[in-house]
C-alpha cells in the first residue's frame, strides 16, 4: 500500500513539474517551435524585453494584484478576527458565503458581476475589476488567517494582560506578529490567484485593457512566441523566491511561539 501511495505520489509530481521544465527548457532552446534538437540562447529573452505588449500586461497584472492582494488582506484579517471572536449565526451564515464564493465557478461570477455592474450603470472598468477580483481572493484570505489565529496559545495573550497590556495593545504586541506570517501568507495567496485570474478579468477589465492572462490568450490565438515561455520562466523564479520567503516567515513565527513555550515552562 505505501509503495503504491508513492507512486501515486511521484506520478503527481511528475505530471505537475514536467510540463514547467519543458517550458524552462524551451525558453533556452533557439527553435521558435519548441522542438529538438536543442540549441541554447537567450535571444527569446531579448526579445522578451523588447515586447511592450507583453511588458506591459505584465504590469498591469502586477499592479492589479498587488492592489487586490493588499484589499483582501486587510478586509480579510478584519473578518478573519470578526470571525473568531463570535460564535453566532450571522458567523455561521458568513462562513457559507464565504465557501459559496469558492464553490461557484469563475465563469458564472464573472458573468454575474458584470450583469450587476451594468445594472448599477457603471460597467467594465478599472474600479469593477478591483472590486470583482477582491470579492473572489477574500475566502482564501480569511480561511488562512482564521485558522492561525484560532491556533494561537491564549495564554500568551493573557500573559500579556496580566501584565498590564489592553486588549488592543495585546493584539498588535502578541496575537498580531504571531498571525503576520498567515497574513503575508494569505495576501499573497490573494496575489498570485489574481494574476491567474482570467475569467473575472475577462469580464470586467475595460475593453481593449489587456493584463497579462488576456494578453497570453490574444497572443496565442494569432500565434505563439517563444517570449512567453521567456516571461513564464521569470514568473516561476519570483514565485519561488515569494515561496521561500514566506517559508522563513513562519518559521521565525515557529522560533517565537517555541521562546513562549521555553519561558512558560
Amino acid at each position: 500500500m505505501t509503495r503504491n501511495l508513492r507512486l501515486c505520489v511521484f506520478g503527481a509530481l511528475v505530471i505537475l513539474y514536467v510540463p514547467l521544465l519543458v517550458v524552462i527548457l524551451m525558453s533556452f532552446n533557439e527553435s521558435p517551435y519548441g522542438t529538438f534538437p536543442f540549441s541554447f540562447t537567450l535571444k527569446w529573452y531579448d526579445s522578451l524585453l523588447g515586447s511592450n505588449d507583453l511588458l506591459l500586461a505584465s504590469w498591469r497584472s502586477v499592479w492589479l494584484s498587488l492592489v487586490v492582494g493588499t484589499l483582501a488582506a486587510i478586509i480579510g484579517t478584519m473578518l478573519a478576527i470578526w470571525r473568531v471572536a463570535t460564535s453566532s449565526n450571522l458567523g455561521v451564515a458568513t462562513d457559507g458565503l464565504l465557501v459559496a464564493t469558492v464553490a461557484v465557478p469563475w465563469l458564472i461570477l464573472g458573468i454575474a458581476m458584470l450583469q450587476i455592474f451594468n445594472l448599477l450603470g457603471i460597467g467594465r472598468g478599472t474600479v469593477p475589476s478591483i472590486a470583482g477580483n477582491t470579492v473572489v481572493v477574500l475566502p482564501y484570505v480569511v480561511f488562512v488567517v482564521v485558522a492561525r489565529l484560532r491556533g494561537l496559545d491564549e495564554n500568551l495573550v493573557d500573559a500579556a494582560r496580566s501584565l498590564g497590556a489592553t486588549p488592543i495593545k495585546a493584539f498588535y504586541r502578541i496575537s498580531l506578529p504571531l498571525a503576520l506570517p498567515a497574513i503575508i501568507g494569505g495576501a499573497l495567496l490573494a496575489f498570485v490567484i489574481c494574476f491567474n485570474n482570467f475569467t473575472i478579468q475577462y469580464f470586467l477589465l475595460p475593453l481593449g485593457v489587456r493584463t497579462l492572462p488576456l494578453e497570453i490568450y490574444s497572443q496565442v490565438r494569432t500565434g505563439y512566441s517563444p517570449a512567453i515561455n521567456a516571461l513564464a520562466t521569470v514568473i516561476l523564479g519570483t514565485t519561488v523566491v515569494l515561496a521561500v520567503i514566506l517559508e522563513r516567515l513562519g518559521a521565525g513565527s515557529r522560533q517565537i511561539r517555541a521562546k513562549g513555550n521555553s519561558w512558560r515552562s
